[in-house]
């Protein structure tokens, strides 16, 4: 009996694979689903940002050609869809001629500067774990400086004649509220000792201040005072220094 030839073709490509693919896509899914239900908050917000990309990406699968025509009504991924970053050049290059923008490319992609981008991700951190506010522009100010020398630790005060005559011409702006007052104590040498005792008599002065002013208790805020080096080797260093500021509205 002779032996009968197969001449069928063997099958072509098929789409077997979405069977596997689904499982893996509904299995991770479900998975996605349980570690919703672990989550701290309950509010369906975590479940409606992870399930809506993925039911999105279902409608559109990203392929093109999925329908007839020129256009075609998926969305794919470009080749270049993110800003481009600036990086430090060491070597300092020019930029060509024909450049339109901060590259060398003129293809209106956008430029984001790295050395800012992560300055501004830094501050966005900082505002989420502090209350954080923008102070008030400075429109002006003018400091007295205090040559004579504070009187000692032990004295009743360390408020001088000098320091006294300051506070007292600069005393009647405190009443408003578009002006502040900053004391500072000048250090001797940057030695941990010169920075207790400047601290020390920066808050002695800060508190015999507001006695000798008799501010107000909403006015307690326009006054400070600070203990800083003095780091001018060709200008005599005063004891201390008064400064009036003042504030935009």
């Amino acid at each position: 009996m002779a032996r009968c030839e197969n001449n069928c073709e063997p099958p072509g490509p098929n789409q077997s694979y979405l069977i596997s693919f689904g499982d893996t896509m509904t299995a991770l899914l479900a998975f996605f689903i349980i570690l919703n239900t672990l989550a701290e908050e309950q509010t369906g917000a975590n479940l409606h940002a992870g399930t809506g990309s993925f039911m999105e990406s279902v409608d559109k699968f990203g392929l093109a050609g999925k329908v007839e025509g020129e256009m075609s009504a998926q969305a794919f991924q470009q080749n270049e869809v993110g800003p481009k970053y600036i990086v430090p050049d060491p070597e300092n290059r020019p930029s060509e001629m024909d450049a339109q923008g901060p590259d060398d490319e003129s293809d209106s992609i956008r430029i984001i500067d790295r050395t800012k981008d992560d300055y501004q991700r830094f501050l966005q951190q900082l505002r989420q774990v502090n209350n954080l506010k923008q102070d008030r522009d400075v429109k002006g100010e003018v400091t007295f400086d205090i040559l004579a020398k504070l009187p000692p630790t032990s004295a009743g005060t360390l408020i001088n004649e000098e320091l006294k005559a300051a506070l007292t011409g600069v005393g009647p702006m405190l009443r408003r509220d578009d002006y502040v007052v900053e004391i500072t104590v000048w250090t001797t040498t940057p030695s941990q000792s010169a920075w207790s005792r400047a601290l020390t008599q920066s808050k002695r002065i800060h508190d015999e201040a507001i006695r000798l002013l008799r501010l107000a208790p909403n006015q307690l805020t326009r006054i400070t005072a600070v203990a800083q080096p003095w780091i001018s080797k060709t200008v005599k260093r005063p004891t201390a220094s008064v400064t009036l500021r003042r504030l935009s509205p």
